[in-house]
């Protein structure tokens, strides 16, 4: 017995020194936790900049139909009250019997839903500004959502899973906000702190996403920018939304399974952008191909 005991000692030594790479890396000797959390961030972001671009495309088709070179480019709570003016006129209220028979009753009936107002009937301009903070105002959309995906990565965060980050369980990009994101100044980040973190991360997101694709159409100095769309997609997109849905590209008899390897987020939305990354990703793998066949050439061009 002592004999078996001596030759194993050895094995569990080496057991106990030498840890797979994985569990060294999940304790702090990789980046696997940063990589995480940057690339979580990223979707959020992107969803979330899909979500406001949706109803800011109706918004400002309609009020740009209404109100000519009055509409302006909103990005804060504060600025979408110019919007409220234009439908309210100089009432502080939105009546909805101003809207009936108009283009404008769905975008009404969108503020009411968004809000569980029920059937009232009109709607105030503070409640309209609420409206704009949750579904137009960039990474504002789904705070609930985004709170789910914040509480995840916090989990994974956590390694020792007592509902907190010490230093060394900390990203990168948490110990560079540290000061501002550890509000209580204990040292330590807790779910809620982190949950602010993570928000404000995807808002900031979210305002770049969509300041980079207003600056890729021309908008941000009104000059149109030259397409680089193929024709199949204004075709497909029946609504003029700006993006294909998953519907309007089945109705069409389109392979689905093309539109999921373009739908990068997965949210049954093909946006302009997620093309244009799409055919990006291609190129890059088509070069990263050609690069892999020239030693086999060589090769081959020796014998």
């Amino acid at each position: 017995m002592r004999s078996a005991v001596a030759r194993l000692l050895p094995v569990l030594v080496c057991l106990l020194l030498f840890k797979p790479a994985s569990l060294r890396a999940a304790e702090g000797g990789g980046n696997e936790p940063d990589q995480y959390e940057e690339k979580t961030i990223g979707r959020a972001a992107e969803r979330a900049a899909k979500s406001a671009r949706a109803d800011r495309v109706l918004w400002v088709k309609e009020l740009e139909n209404a109100f000519p070179n009055r509409v302006g480019n909103p990005t804060k709570e504060e600025e979408y009250g110019v919007w409220f003016s234009l439908v309210a006129g100089k009432n502080e209220t939105w009546r909805r019997e101003d809207t009936t028979n108009t283009p404008f009753a769905e975008l009404f009936e969108k503020v009411v839903q968004r809000l569980e107002l029920g059937p009232v009937p009109s709607i105030r301009r503070e409640e309209f500004l609420k409206y704009a903070r949750r579904g137009l105002v960039p990474g504002q959309s789904s705070n609930a959502e985004i709170n789910e995906e914040a509480d995840k990565v916090f989990r994974v965060l956590d390694r020792n899973g007592d509902d907190v980050l010490d230093p060394a369980e900390m990203t990168t990009k948490l110990r560079e906000d540290r000061l501002r994101v550890d509000a209580d100044g204990n040292g330590r980040i807790d779910k809620d702190e982190y949950r602010t973190h993570f928000q404000r991360r995807i808002a900031t997101g979210a305002d770049a996403i969509i300041a980079k694709a207003a600056e890729q159409n021309g908008k941000t100095t009104g000059t149109p920018a030259k397409s680089s769309m193929p024709d199949w997609f204004a075709g497909l997109d029946a609504d003029k939304d700006g993006q294909i849905a998953l519907s309007e590209w089945r109705k069409a008899g389109r392979a689905i399974n093309l539109f999921q390897e373009m739908d990068l987020d997965g949210d049954g939305l093909l946006t302009k952008e997620e093309y244009q990354r799409h055919l990006r990703m291609k190129e890059k793998e088509e070069a990263n191909n050609r690069m892999a066949e020239v030693p086999m050439l060589r090769k081959q061009a020796m014998k």
